[in-house]
């Protein structure tokens, strides 16, 4: 639950749900009253633990419920034909032609039905994609699904090979994106930590070689990757984003469909820790996904916040499902400009319709910090800097493009790329030997790229960093300052 958000209020549907334990104390037994046929009970209900207000019930039916907008909302409880879902009812005005658009709450309109997408200002998450959108997706698929028994025999092999305890770690990129790869293998490599679980889908043949070079095993396929953009994404949304995330998708859906437990990130995360070691712990408990937080708690992304660039799936007949279902979902992933808010929206209907078990990992915990506590939790990153806390990874996002993201690693000490190896291809750093087959020059540019220690640059004063970089500019209108006098002498 949200901070200040820890009670909840039952209603028992009949006496013999209600508990009547004698380990509850007489007061508190006294006040349970079940409400007669008048309306008649207590009018000051008791405040019990969970397990005792719950302990005759045999079914819950649990409603998360909060008031985006701050609205003057209503909650109507109605006895009928039982629904999963919460129907949203709004006061708008219809447009010309009697449909519901993007209005704002209208307080002398009647109640109409609405979707849950629908904002106080009357702007709408979640619209149906036009037909050409759809039919463009259809195209695609096409290609993909008459290729799948092809990709499958060529893939398989590959993942046996890099499978430990049948799990794999996934990521995909293209060239404009290949220098946040090529600085994950050299921030891993620089810890110490091992990378022979990791598979790389690239989209182009630029990035294939570089990834190779960079000793990453590599799975590309031309012709399912042949609509992908090489050039980077310049901004959170734009074409080549949104593109790129239908390549997240495939890799996904691939891997899940040959029967692997897998954990997918985006090439901005930098390890400290193997994060393979967390969720194959029994601690970790008995979930079928974990989602990093997000940390944004927009209408578009409840009820988890799952950020969709770093998470663990285990595979089984709900996960396979529900990856089969986001890729064929990808003209929502267009129209939304997000495979984060179309995978958000597919979580909830199958926790509710399969049982799916989906846990958001904890985003006040150090275990899995990102983007949100770079530009939010000061009082953290102080910590992670000073090496107070010991994450397993640290996550780039929220971050618009990937010119700040190289700049907040190199300030934060996370950047172990060599500048001559940023925004290459391979045959400007060193070229592939010509003899030698498949696999020749395979890790040959970790000496040539990779720092031993991490390559510490200050660009923004108002910005987390592992030295003081109060001289610099600040990024942030009114930003302030990061290194504060009590954080001491640089480390």
């Amino acid at each position: 639950p949200l901070p200040g958000w820890k009670d909840a209020i039952l209603l028992y549907s009949n006496e013999e749900s209600m508990p009547n334990g004698t380990d509850l104390p007489p007061d508190v037994r006294d006040a349970m009253t079940y409400a007669d046929a008048d309306g008649g009970g207590s009018s000051s209900p008791p405040k019990l633990t969970a397990e005792a207000a719950l302990s005759n019930c045999d079914v819950v039916q649990a409603v998360a419920v909060g008031n985006p907008g701050n609205a003057r909302q209503c909650l109507a409880l109605v006895g009928n034909y039982v629904s999963h879902h919460v129907q949203r009812w709004m006061r708008v005005p219809l447009d010309g032609r009697g449909q519901i658009r993007g209005s704002p709450i209208t307080p002398t309109e009647p109640l109409r039905h609405v979707s849950r997408g629908h904002q106080t200002n009357g702007k709408r998450e979640f619209v149906p994609p036009r037909a050409g959108v759809t039919e463009d997706h259809w195209s695609r698929m096409r290609t993909y699904f008459d290729r799948f028994e092809e990709v499958r025999a060529q893939l398989k092999p590959k993942l046996e090979t890099v499978a430990r305890d049948n799990a794999v770690i996934i990521l995909t990129c293209n060239f404009g994106q290949s220098e946040l790869l090529m600085n994950f293998a050299c921030a891993a490599r620089g810890r110490g930590l091992d990378l022979g679980n990791v598979l790389v889908f690239p989209t182009d043949r630029e990035t294939l070689e570089l990834a190779e070079g960079m000793g990453l095993t590599t799975w590309y396929d031309e012709k399912t990757f042949e609509s992908m953009p090489t050039d980077g994404a310049r901004r959170y949304g734009d074409k080549a984003f949104v593109a790129m995330m239908q390549a997240k998708v495939m890799c996904v859906h691939m891997v899940s469909w040959l029967g692997y437990d897998l954990l997918f990130q985006d090439v901005d995360v930098v390890w400290h820790r193997d994060p393979m070691a967390y969720f194959k712990s029994p601690d970790s408990g008995n979930f079928d996904l974990y989602f990093q937080d997000d940390g944004v708690r927009s209408l578009r992304y409840a009820p988890y916040s799952a950020n969709t660039g770093f998470y663990y799936a285990r595979n089984n007949e709900r996960t396979r499902h529900l990856f089969s279902s986001l890729i064929y979902a990808g003209d929502l992933v267009q129209s939304w400009d997000s495979h984060q808010q179309a995978l958000s929206a597919l979580l909830t209907e199958h926790a509710s319709l399969f049982g799916t078990r989906v846990k958001t990992l904890e985003r006040t915990g150090e275990e899995f910090p990102g983007g949100f506590h770079f530009h939010r939790r000061r009082d953290f990153m102080r910590k992670m800097v000073k090496g107070e806390v010991h994450p397993y990874v640290f996550h780039m996002s929220w971050t618009e493009n990937k010119d700040d993201k190289q700049k907040y690693l190199q300030q934060l000490g996370e950047w172990y790329l060599r500048d001559e190896c940023v925004s290459h291809k391979r045959s400007d750093i060193v070229p592939k030997p010509e003899v030698g087959g498949e696999g020749a020059g395979f890790g040959d540019l970790v000496e040539h790229c990779c720092a031993a220690d991490p390559i510490v640059r200050c660009h923004y004063a108002d910005k987390p960093s592992v030295v003081p970089c109060g001289d610099g500019p600040k990024k942030d209108k009114d930003g302030k300052t990061f290194w504060v006098r009590e954080m001491g002498e640089p480390l």
